[in-house]
């Protein structure tokens, strides 16, 4: 006790003389987690990595698993600001509702790179190829837990899980019973409201939600505030058990909101340019459905099925998307050596797309058809000791056509404390219609005039990744768990620009313009390497720290007779070499807790961003296992400072912000 009391005359002392201290938002405790050790904190199932349960300390990938405590107790308000505690993920923030997401680089605005799944529905655009992340939420307390595959899926999940795979599970109903109030505001977040409640009829549990939140707008270097955000979002779920051997899922939401921007308009039509300061309405839903059936030997089929809707419109350009997904997968019972998985895939994804020349789709609706087919076998060469993972997976797309991704996976556990895995594994990106379709342009001088043009690319091929990987995992003990991954990926077919020669057109009122075409290629190949550690340790029952070290390199070069395009350089500095991460948890005398982050990022020269070190806190007083108070001080170092480029819209400082919030539990 003397010792808790010490920290905790530290931690009041570190408040008193730092930037204003407070904390998180979301929370809820079913489970005294005070209580668990460290073994029973990272005692969950990961899925992603072979689609069927695993130990994590066993999977043959570098994953990480930012589990509902981890959220509860980072202060975040947003899932993508979860994805900070993972190792390797650089998570910028772009403006108030704008992030730039890489996994082992390759950082940029939709995160083209990586595959997002919420509860198995993927969230990956193929029109602009990347994830929008203002549009993924849901109710954080209903998250269970993220798990963050660092490096290719594709062999189980599919094109474009390139660099990794961030996969977001929520609860099931029978977990959320009861009543949830959760309402907060602050500094930056003007305000915040949650509301859940869930009940059992039989063998049937249900919940529903629904939750608001509206943030002021970032401030932008030498530039008015645009960037204002407002969201609204409801759903349910429900859990059909008759028995041990089968379920049934049925789950969706619905979302509408609006996100301020500052874009630039451009017309072949003096004054061929003006800013316009707009907000993106948006808006969707989505419906999911999974049936799970076991037979009495062990034997696992799942049929899955979504359809989504999604909306965006802002001043020059408007989307509308459906996509209509269903899923088989059978995972065979253990057969001697062998686990057996299979599946079976077919997605259709229509859009109808509505713009100002000369930004446009051409065409402007398309519908394209994705089928696929994968098999894994997970041979056990030595029992409980070694373990082989053979995988491929077939896809054929519209684009680019028939995909083939195959993998090796080792597994090497010599002891239950030690753990040794190896891969490698094939991924490619397919192209999109912003490759294939899209044409827009800009101004480069007014006087002339002289316009730059996006023109469409039939003939761009997938992105190619073959990545080699080792890592080593360690559990000292019941109180500390090591981990070290180290990877080699060689990059073939990467996106760059190709400049034609200047043409002449007729322009307005029979004034010609000058016309310097573009295009996207498959102009660069190279390879990226790097490190990541991580530690987790409980040296106290009251007492939790977590720590991480990432190291990256990204070199690419064109291709033999490329011409000079833009990406190349910002591939290989768009994402930060070095990232470091802190944090200590504290059950503090009495219902208090107290929860310290610090990150460090490195510089990134590609942007013009320069490297910068922040830090968190949470301090938060639980009553009665009833209501949980909390305050969060977030960025609280400097009082604003700078993560990502806007682009046209200019460079945004990310505030440091303090908000409080108390919820309810009944």
């Amino acid at each position: 006790m003397t010792s808790r009391s010490s920290f905790c005359r530290v931690l009041l002392l570190t408040c008193l003389l730092g930037p204003p201290v407070v904390s998180v938002a979301h929370a809820q405790v079913t489970d005294d987690v005070r209580t668990l050790t460290l073994e029973q904190l990272l005692d969950v199932d990961v899925t992603t990595v072979s689609r069927v349960p695993d130990s994590p300390a066993q999977t043959p990938a570098a994953v990480t698993v930012i589990t509902r405590e981890d959220i509860r107790r980072s202060g975040v308000t947003t899932l993508v600001d979860a994805l900070r505690l993972a190792p390797g993920v650089h998570v910028a923030q772009v403006d108030a509702n704008k992030w730039a997401v890489g996994i082992r680089g390759f950082t940029d605005r939709l995160s083209r790179a990586m595959l997002v799944l919420i509860d198995g529905r993927a969230v990956y655009s193929p029109l602009f190829a990347g994830t929008y992340w203002e549009m993924q939420d849901t109710l954080l307390e209903d998250v269970d837990r993220i798990e963050v595959v660092r490096g290719p899926g594709g062999t189980l999940w599919g094109a474009n899980a390139v660099t990794g795979i961030i996969n977001i599970i929520t609860r099931a109903s029978d977990a959320t019973q009861g009543t949830l109030v959760t309402a907060g505001a602050g500094s930056e977040q003007r305000g915040f409201f949650g509301v859940r409640h869930g009940g059992r009829l039989g063998s049937l549990t249900w919940r529903a939600y629904g939750k608001g939140a509206s943030r002021d707008a970032a401030t932008p270097v030498r530039l008015p505030s645009f960037d204002g955000w407002r969201m609204g979002q409801a759903g349910f779920r429900t859990d059909w058990t008759p028995d041990l051997r089968r379920s049934l899922t049925v789950q969706g939401d619905l979302f509408r909101g609006e996100a301020g921007q500052r874009v630039t308009v451009t017309s072949y039509d003096a004054p061929y340019r003006r800013e316009v300061d707009d907000e993106v309405a948006m808006g969707g839903g989505n419906l999911l459905a999974r049936w799970v059936s076991r037979t009495p030997t062990g034997t696992a089929v799942t049929v899955q099925a979504w359809y989504d809707r999604t909306h965006r419109r802002d001043v020059a350009f408007e989307e509308t998307r459906q996509t209509m997904d269903l899923d088989l997968q059978v995972a065979l019972a253990r057969a001697g050596r062998h686990r057996l998985v299979w599946g079976l895939g077919y997605r259709a994804s229509a859009d109808d797309t509505r713009s100002l020349p000369p930004r446009q789709f051409l065409p402007a609706g398309r519908t394209t058809n994705l089928y696929s087919a994968f098999l894994q076998d997970q041979v056990a060469l030595v029992p409980s000791r070694l373990e082989l993972s053979l995988g491929t997976r077939v896809e054929h797309n519209a684009y680019s056509g028939i995909e083939v991704q195959p993998s090796v996976r080792l597994a090497w556990t010599p002891d239950p404390a030690h753990t040794v895995v190896a891969s490698v594994t094939r991924a490619v990106r397919t192209p999109s219609r912003v490759e294939a379709d899209y044409v827009t342009g800009s101004v480069l001088s007014p006087q002339v005039p002289f316009f730059l043009r996006l023109e469409p690319n039939d003939d761009f091929e997938a992105e190619q990744l073959v990545a080699y990987e080792a890592g080593y995992r360690v559990r000292a003990g019941s109180r500390m768990f090591l981990t070290a991954s180290a990877f080699v990926n060689h990059h073939q077919d990467v996106l760059d620009t190709n400049a034609g020669a200047v043409r002449a057109e007729p322009g307005a009122a029979g004034r010609p313009r000058l016309i310097l075409p573009v295009q996207f290629v498959n102009a660069l190949h190279g390879n990226s390497h790097g490190l990541e550690l991580t530690g987790d340790a409980r040296p106290r029952p009251w007492w939790r720290w977590t720590a991480s070290y990432s190291w990256l390199r990204v070199q690419l070069s064109r291709d033999a007779g490329a011409q000079p395009g833009s990406q190349e350089v910002r591939s290989e500095g768009g994402s930060p070499q070095h990232q470091g991460l802190l944090r200590w948890s504290f059950d503090l005398p009495g219902t208090w807790e107290a929860d310290w982050m610090a990150r460090a990022v490195g510089a990134l020269p590609a942007v013009d961003i320069p490297a910068y070190v922040t830090s968190d806190v949470r301090v938060a007083w639980r009553w009665r296992d009833l209501a949980t108070f909390e305050l969060v001080g977030r960025n609280l170092p400097r009082a604003a400072h700078v993560e990502f480029t806007g682009g046209t819209a200019g460079t945004v400082a990310i505030q440091r912000e303090v908000y409080t919030a108390v919820t309810w539990t009944f």
